[in-house]
């Protein structure tokens, strides 16, 4: 029974990386904040910019595209609001995501250095930074950045699961695992039911410990 449970614990847990990434591809997507309005409203962040209403819809218009997959659009949008604001700590966040979704790491990672030197309050950049660290092993670093995303923005709500998932998997700090997958749960509008049934089994594995 032992060999079972163990088995099945290597098979939920395969489960849950595959679920993470998938989710870790969301939460990179909150580098550009959580929504095309939340994006458009901090598009002067870090910057002494007076950026335009009609620079904004396009730089709204860049995230909508972002969200979408049209990732050639989105470059093309951020890459010409660097050329007009080039202290837009937002812009080289989001060109750091799209080079990251075309596994561009080394690109990315200097992407979203420059964002963080521009504005080192970022909470997307630390998140987005923390997962390009995981990309390359280095998993106290990404630990390190996801805590101070979640620091900045204890309701940010990818970076929460991010942490979680990090503890679950890689650093098997399964109690620090389930505070923060609760604290996920707790933002969220709807349930995920998938991470409430992994939160279950976390319980009942340390119940069995």
């Amino acid at each position: 029974m032992t060999t079972l449970r163990h088995y099945n614990y290597i098979i939920l847990s395969l489960l849950l990386i595959a679920l993470g990434f998938l989710l870790s591809s969301c939460g990179q997507q909150s580098v550009k904040t959580t929504s095309p309005d939340d994006a458009a409203s901090n598009v002067v962040a870090g910057s002494s910019a007076d950026v335009s209403s009609s620079d904004r819809e396009a730089y709204r218009d860049g995230i909508t595209a972002l969200y979408n997959g049209e990732l050639s659009t989105a470059e093309r949008t951020f890459r010409g609001f660097i050329k007009q604001y080039p202290n837009l700590a937002g812009a080289y966040s989001n060109l750091a995501l799209i080079a990251l979704k075309q596994e561009k790491y080394d690109e990315a990672m200097k992407l979203v250095e420059k964002a963080l030197s521009l504005n080192p309050a970022q909470a997307q950049a630390y998140n987005l930074r923390a997962q390009l660290n995981v990309q390359s092993g280095k998993i106290h670093e990404a630990k390190a950045d996801y805590l101070k995303a979640v620091e900045l923005k204890p309701d940010y709500v990818n970076a929460q699961y991010n942490l979680a998932l990090l503890y679950d998997i890689y650093l098997q700090d399964i109690p620090l695992a389930l505070k923060h997958y609760n604290i996920y749960m707790s933002l969220l509008k709807q349930p995920d039911e998938s991470v409430k049934e992994w939160i279950n089994h976390l319980k009942g594995s340390l119940n069995n410990a």
